[in-house]
């Protein structure tokens, strides 16, 4: 391969705002020039659980790898690809790989035969590992490489700068639920749950919804925010709402409003302020009160006009308020608050196919009932 024409290639950015649009971008200019380059992709590391999982790709050749995430093992050629910031070369995967892992199992069925990854740092920081497959054995030559790791510099800013603004995004609502001084762990534990049945929703939806990995990544992470206007101020915990109250619309309408504000001006300090991911925020928090048939709060939307992404964090933040203890209820078991859920389907207010998602992974859900906060490290 000519690594100079590869180079030149490279050169030209992408205006792409997510990861998975940018990499798709970057795998066309490679291509041109190296077209037994059919795989590129980008796993994101879980600082909190330690693991890789699947985030954005571009597939070529074989069936992409979604839904997936496994531990990092210190001691495997990955691991240790992490610790020395260095790439990993695989020369010849079908000789190579013998691990029995689910990814080990899909790799050798993809037919590809060479592997590059590079891991990916900000400012010392682990972000994830950016994945090159080729068709040809020893095809990641010294000078193959060099080029593509040094001509991979758009690719890797939009990964940095989308990584920076989500983790800017969940560390506000971090700051924020640390002003409810009554009830600090409380409002923790439920925003970690909600991030968590909202993960087993829009997995066990993904292909209905057509939600990627970065979608969903997103969704996840931004469902801990959903409620952060209730807490934008010193002592308005003690006004939150839940279930009960969301008659309220002026009141419903300020503490919106309130997240709003405070994710607009962050946006504003990082300029952000149209990133998609944002976006997604920004309708998590204005539109999770919503209720299918027009009967919700504070708009009134209908059915089409409610995004997914609030609809899914919807079900999961009802069904958290009802099986959670709370100071002023007693939480509901697990059958009674499905059973509530779907006479609620019944009547039109909320999505069917995420309360279905919930009864379909009822022994994940129990997990998720008895978890608690995990702080960040």
């Amino acid at each position: 391969m000519d690594s100079t024409k590869l180079g030149q290639s490279l050169h030209t950015s992408s205006n792409a705002d997510t990861i998975g649009e940018a990499i798709k971008h970057t795998h066309r200019k490679i291509s041109h020039q190296a077209p037994e380059i059919v795989r590129l992709a980008f796993a994101s590391y879980d600082d909190v659980r330690g693991t890789l999982k699947t985030f954005a790709h571009s597939t070529e050749l074989g069936s992409p790898l979604l839904h997936y995430s496994a531990p990092i093992n210190s001691q495997s050629s990955l691991g240790k690809s992490i610790t020395r910031q260095q790439a990993r070369v695989l020369n010849d995967i079908l000789s190579t790989v013998t691990s029995a892992s689910r990814h080990s199992h899909w790799l050798l069925e993809q037919g590809y035969q060479s592997s590059l990854t590079q891991p990916i740092f900000d400012d010392g920081q682990f972000l994830g590992m950016l994945f090159y497959d080729a068709t040809q054995p020893h095809y990641f030559d010294s000078a193959t490489r060099e080029e593509l790791v040094a001509h991979s510099t758009p690719l890797l800013e939009v990964i940095t700068h989308q990584r920076r603004c989500v983790n800017a995004m969940t560390d506000l609502g971090h700051v924020v639920r640390r002003t409810n001084f009554e009830h600090q762990d409380e409002s923790l534990d439920h925003a970690y749950r909600v991030g968590q049945f909202a993960h087993i929703i829009g997995t066990e939806l993904a292909q209905l919804y057509q939600l990627d990995d970065e979608t969903l990544d997103h969704i996840v992470q931004f469902a801990q925010l959903h409620d952060i206007g209730k807490y934008s101020a010193l002592g308005t915990s003690s006004q939150s709402l839940w279930l009960e109250d969301w008659g309220n619309h002026l009141q419903l309408t300020a503490q919106i409003q309130h997240g709003l504000n405070l994710v607009n001006d962050l946006a504003r300090q990082i300029h952000e302020q149209q990133h998609t991911c944002v976006q997604l925020l920004r309708d998590i928090i204005q539109y999770h009160h919503e209720y299918l048939d027009g009967s919700g709060a504070p708009l009134g939307l209908r059915h089409a006009d409610i995004p997914v992404s609030a609809r899914i964090v919807t079900v999961a933040n009802i069904f958290d308020a009802l099986t959670s203890h709370r100071y002023y209820s007693e939480s509901w078991s697990l059958t009674h608050a499905l059973l509530e859920l779907e006479k609620m389907v019944a009547m039109g207010k909320l999505d069917g196919n995420c309360v279905q998602a919930l009864r379909a992974q009822q022994d994940a859900v129990r997990l998720v009932m008895q978890s608690v906060h995990v702080p960040r490290v």
